[in-house]
């Protein structure tokens, strides 16, 4: 039975909206807060097997150990400009504006054959859009898929359905190598 999530955020003030947001569909959970992953490894080992992590705009490696004992999963929400599909941009080319965006919801395993994306959405940016209203509109549609998602997080499934399956059915063989 699901009773933990695992709030793993970029802020502190994130932290509350979203439990409350969850709590709304399951009144029984309980929650961990997370900023690093000093936090997460904190985290006493008998919970995981009861709880699910939820990382949201957070930029952190969760370590394969804690994904290996989790009961209900790991998904992480985050933003990625369309010119980098899954990808942050490279530093160098920070300069660029890009105009749209991506914003996904994604299983975490420790291996990316069975990763799949369970939410997604496009955000294109009006051309002038100033920096700061850009960030705050890609923001705005990364909470709303976590809040259109929330039913399905605060929920018993072990493994969300995915609307992009991964390359689970495409991996090679052993007859195929030969």
């Amino acid at each position: 039975m699901l009773k933990t999530i695992i709030l793993l955020t970029d802020t502190v003030q994130q932290q509350q909206p979203l439990a409350n947001l969850l709590r709304e569909h399951n009144r029984e959970l309980a929650f961990c807060s997370a900023l690093r992953a000093q936090d997460l490894c904190a985290i006493a080992p008998e919970v995981l097997s009861e709880a699910r992590l939820v990382c949201f705009a957070a930029d952190v490696a969760v370590p394969e150990k804690l994904l290996l004992r989790l009961g209900y999963g790991a998904y992480k929400f985050y933003v990625s400009p369309m010119q980098y599909p899954g990808l942050p941009p490279a530093p160098d080319e920070s300069d660029d504006d890009p105009r749209c965006y991506s914003v996904i919801a994604q299983s975490m395993t420790i291996w990316p054959d069975f990763k799949k994306v369970v939410g997604l959405e496009t955000v294109t940016i009006p051309d002038g859009t100033v920096p700061a209203e850009r960030e705050r509109l890609v923001f705005s549609r990364l909470a709303h898929l976590f809040w259109q998602m929330s039913g399905m997080i605060a929920g018993e499934a072990t493994d969300l359905p995915g609307i992009i399956g991964s390359g689970e059915s495409q991996r090679p063989t052993l007859a195929m190598m030969n």
